[in-house]
């Protein structure tokens, strides 16, 4: 069976780790420590035979939970086989119980019965694999640990079936059978049974003798109780004879009291029906008195002064919605006011100079008007500056005269005829401009007569005469004018609603008689006042009729109680209520003492005849007797009692019936745990011995053949240095010199080579029946660099029937085998 792919889903420290095996017969992993190696070979044997997520007992960590919190746990492994390829997909999630995760077995990909895989590997389970085929420190280690026997039989049932367990469990027995039984032991379980037998059977032996001592005094205990219990019998007889005397006795002066009672009984007649009729009728007129007086004083507090005429009150709250449209009005004034202010405050913003003709009269107005049109225009301020053509005339004049002296140097006629031309225009210039500054004066003298005139037209009105829009003005300050009357007329409609509130306010001071502003909260407030006013007034007058009604009713029902109330007096003979309380008094007296003779004739009941003829002196006599009687009898009860407690004082030295049945008791049971203690004791024996005995059959058979390839093994290991192994009482090692040297002077690398090449010589022994992975886990530790140049030969040997996987920290040994490594990285969790 060949490995060929691991996937590692989610395991430990890896998730989506992936590993594709290029060789049939060894691979390599090659990682640094706490890369994930040990992680690996874990993941191989629980993927086959089940998650270990519980304690388990194991060589190496089992409990590789996800260190992410992921899910699902698990991956799978592809094997190649003889008959096909199988896949196994372990996973494990929430919710799985045995926490051994889901199996799913595939062959060519098509899910099949797990039973076809295992029937391949003969059904071995984990521990059989992790024993069989995994190499690692800490299996190896259990070597140097072990004792010289416990390492030959290690050896020797090496590859057995749960052979460790079998071990385990034949120590167990033979450790519980010594627990139980030693031929010179004192303290294991069956030596003291046998020794508690021999004390309980002496024991019962005593017991029984005492018995019979037992049995003598118990009789003698019996006639003698016998004796006691008939003078107990008389002493009760006389004990109950006196008590009747005594209660007999006591009954006398009952007796005495019943003929005193029955003197004091007469006949008297009483209505008790009557007599509650009169409590009830009195009880009801003392509450209707209570209630007559409390409407007195009612009606006494409410005073006529309250019921005055209130129709001064009632047309001034008639007032209330005059008042509320006096303020309406009121506000709508202020508004008013408001408006107007800023209409006015508008016009003077929009036309300042309106200010400057408000205090003129409507005759100055209209001088303003004629004022401002006789005012000449002004004109625009223009000098007869010479025009362009006037300029021109003197560039041309300069331009000739300067051209006519060049041309005069230079050509002679043309140049005088250019300088005369020159001074010509530069002449005709000089006219025009002259014209020009005459014209420029006359103008100026013209436009200083306009400015005085509007000059003085500003100085008398204060007005610009410029920019003044003398319509405009007129017409702002009419409308100013309009908005002051307005204004004038709103506030003496404001004054007139201030005079009328200030009125009703008086009115309403005055009939109120306190202090009322003349503001329209104040006045408001006061009329609502007078209303409560009145409607209060109104409510007294309708509390005054209702309870004039109620009191007249009650003093009605008063007199007709005093009515029934006189008719019970009449039928019970009686004046008032307080000779009807006495007759009820003496009423009641009789029926105590009626109650007291029918009970004292209850009690005395049937000896009520013996008393009448009973005398005291008589029964004192008969008493006394009595008592002397009873002295007598309870001395020889004591005696009695004395001698029984003395028998019974020796009864309880000696071992009655019961000791005897305890003894016996405690001699079966002793017996009893002997015979079990033994049985456990033979079982554990049989159980070692059985066990011990399987083994040996077990291995008969295969341990020549597995000692035979050991010994080439270890030859191998140890570079031919050990060639041989011998196997008596203990286990020795022949080097190739002949010399022998038992296991436990061996060096630790040496034995582990020893127990290696044991459980490898074992592995080829099964190889026809279980071909699987060989893992081995850096067991390779302990092996200097020369052994590991043999360990190179064992390992291609060893792969010729089994596929091998080492994983190795150890780079020396990876170079020493020469074979590329399938890596891991440190902290990588990916393929």
């Amino acid at each position: 069976m060949r490995l060929k792919q691991i996937k590692m889903i989610n395991f430990g420290q890896f998730s989506d780790k992936y590993f594709d095996l290029p060789s049939k017969e060894i691979n390599v992993f090659f990682g640094a420590n706490e890369a994930g190696k040990s992680t690996t070979v874990a993941f191989i044997k629980q993927i086959m035979f089940g998650f270990h997520l519980r304690s388990n007992s194991s060589l190496f960590f089992e409990d590789y939970t996800p260190l992410a919190h992921v899910s699902p746990m698990g991956g799978s492994l592809v094997f190649e086989a003889d008959d096909g390829e199988y896949e196994l997909e372990r996973l494990y999630a929430k919710g799985d119980k045995t926490k051994r995760g889901i199996l799913t077995v595939k062959k060519d990909g098509q899910v099949v019965p797990e039973s076809l895989f295992f029937d391949q590997i003969q059904k071995i389970d984990g521990s059989f694999y992790a024993d069989s085929f995994i190499f690692n420190q800490e299996m190896l280690g259990q070597v140097s640990s072990l004792s010289q026997e416990d390492l030959l039989e290690r050896i020797y049932y090496l590859g057995t079936a749960n052979s460790g367990k079998l071990l385990e469990m034949r120590d167990g027995f033979e450790k519980e059978a010594g627990k139980l039984f030693k031929k010179t032991g004192k303290k294991p379980e069956v030596n003291r049974l046998l020794k508690q037998m021999e004390d309980d059977r002496d024991n019962l032996a005593q017991t029984q003798a005492e018995f019979g001592d037992y049995e003598e005094l118990d009789r003698d205990l019996t006639a003698k109780s016998d004796e006691l219990k008939s003078k107990q019998q008389a002493l009760e007889k006389l004990q109950k004879r006196a008590q009747e005397l005594h209660d007999l006795q006591k009954e006398l002066g009952n007796y005495q009291t019943l003929l005193d009672l029955q003197k004091q009984v007469k006949d008297t007649q009483f209505d008790s029906e009557n007599y509650q009729k009169a409590q009830d009728i009195m009880a009801q007129g003392r509450n209707l008195q209570k209630t007559i007086k409390s409407l007195k004083e009612q009606l006494a507090d409410l005073d006529d002064n309250n019921q005055a005429d209130l129709s001064a009150s009632k047309k001034l709250v008639q007032q209330k919605p005059q008042l509320l449209q006096w303020q309406a009005e009121y506000k709508s004034c202020l508004q008013k006011a408001d408006e107007l202010k800023q209409e006015k405050e508008q016009i003077l913003a929009l036309s300042p100079d309106t200010k400057q003709v408000l205090d003129l009269t409507p005759e100055q107005i209209k001088q303003l008007q004629a004022d401002y049109l006789a005012l000449p225009k002004q004109e625009n301020r223009v000098e007869a500056a010479p025009n362009s053509n006037d300029k021109l005339w003197y560039v041309i004049g300069a331009v000739l005269a300067v051209l006519g002296l060049i041309l005069l140097v230079m050509m002679g006629t043309v140049g005088v005829i250019a300088l005369i031309t020159g001074l010509i225009f530069l002449g005709a210039g000089y006219v025009k401009g002259n014209n020009a500054n005459k014209q420029n004066a006359a103008i100026l003298e013209k436009q200083k007569l306009v400015a005085q005139k509007r000059q003085g037209f500003g100085q008398q009105y204060g007005l610009n005469p410029d920019n003044l829009d003398i319509n405009n003005l007129v017409a702002n300050a009419n409308q100013y004018h309009l908005k002051e009357n307005a204004e004038k007329a709103n506030n003496e409609q404001l004054s007139q609603i201030n005079q009328e509130v200030a009125q009703l306010a008086a009115n309403v001071q005055n009939t109120l008689k306190k202090p009322i502003e003349d503001d329209f909260s104040s006045v408001l407030s006061g009329i609502d006042e007078l209303e409560e006013k009145i409607d209060h007034s109104q409510e007294i007058g309708q509390r005054r009729m209702t309870i004039s009604s109620a009191l007249k009713q009650d003093q009605q029902d008063l007199k007709e109680l005093g009515l029934q109330l006189q008719t019970l007096f009449a039928q019970a003979n009686v004046k008032n209520m307080a000779d009807y309380d006495a007759v009820y008094k003496d009423s009641l007296e009789q029926a105590k003492i009626r109650t007291q003779v029918e009970a004292l004739k209850k009690s005395l009941n049937d000896d009520l005849t013996q008393l009448t003829k009973t005398n005291p002196a008589e029964l004192e006599q008969q008493l006394h007797e009595l008592n002397d009687q009873i002295a007598a009898a309870n001395n020889e009860v004591s005696d009695l009692q004395q001698q029984n407690a003395q028998v019974q004082v020796k009864l309880n030295d000696l071992a009655d019936s019961t000791a005897v049945f305890e003894a016996k008791q405690d001699l079966a049971n002793t017996e009893t745990n002997f015979e079990s203690s033994s049985k456990e004791y033979l079982a554990n024996l049989l159980a070692a011995k059985w066990i011990g005995r399987s083994l040996d059959l077990a291995s008969n058979e295969r341990f020549p053949k597995m000692l035979k390839a050991a010994k080439e093994y270890l030859a191998l290991l140890t570079g031919g240095r050990y060639v041989d192994l011998e196997l008596g009482k203990k286990l020795t090692v022949i080097r190739k010199d002949g010399k022998k040297r038992d296991v436990k002077y061996l060096s630790r690398g040496t034995a582990e080579q020893l127990y290696f090449a044991l459980k490898l010589a074992f592995v080829e022994q099964i190889k026809d029946e279980i071909n699987l992975p060989i893992l081995i886990d850096d067991s390779f530790a302990n092996f200097d660099d020369h052994r590991i140049k043999y360990i190179e030969q064992l390992l291609k040997k060893i792969s010729e029937n089994n596929q091998v996987l080492i994983f190795t920290a150890q780079e020396n040994l990876v170079e020493k085998l020469r074979i590329q490594p399938l890596t891991f990285t440190k902290g990588n969790q990916n393929a």
